[in-house]
């Protein structure tokens, strides 16, 4: 039971003796992300626009973090970002099968204006995702074609 909340889940215990443990997932790099984008230059306009009222695009999370259409905006740190490259594609649970994978996965949740030639750059270092493509792939030869029968069961 220490371990669990050492895990800060939130634990419920029921009348019946039943026990209820609960965690949630929060993205490691929010912290960062915010604190960061509090000092980059680009945006910091945006939070000027937000206060004032003059953008639609760019607001704030729950959390307090500048946001474009509801994707986090990652600042302009090259060591965040390709942080950020590194564990989606190479995360265990993050299977993707090459670059337009990764940027779909991505542009979900996070927003910057280079996104795609990153994730390109990015990926072309690695041999293995290079060689998934289907274009890398043996063709599996000539269709051959099928006997038609005359009668059924023949």
């Amino acid at each position: 039971m220490s371990d669990l909340r050492a895990m800060l889940a939130r634990l419920s215990l029921f009348d019946d003796g039943n026990l209820l443990a609960e965690l949630q997932v929060k993205l490691t790099w929010i912290k960062q992300i915010q604190d960061k984008q509090l000092v980059d230059e680009t945006l910091g306009l945006r939070f000027c626009q937000i206060k004032s009222g003059t953008t639609s695009n760019f607001g704030l999370n729950s959390d307090g973090v500048l946001c474009f259409q509801g994707r986090i905006c990652v600042p302009n740190d090259s060591d965040l970002r390709q942080s950020i490259l590194r564990e989606v594609h190479s995360s265990p649970y993050a299977m993707h099968l090459g670059g337009n994978k990764m940027y779909r996965d991505l542009s979900e949740l996070y927003w910057w204006s280079i996104l795609k030639c990153e994730v390109t750059d990015f990926v072309a270092h690695f041999l293995t995702c290079q060689q998934v493509k289907a274009e890398h792939q043996s063709p599996s030869g000539l269709l051959q074609p099928v006997k038609i029968r005359l009668w059924k069961w023949e």
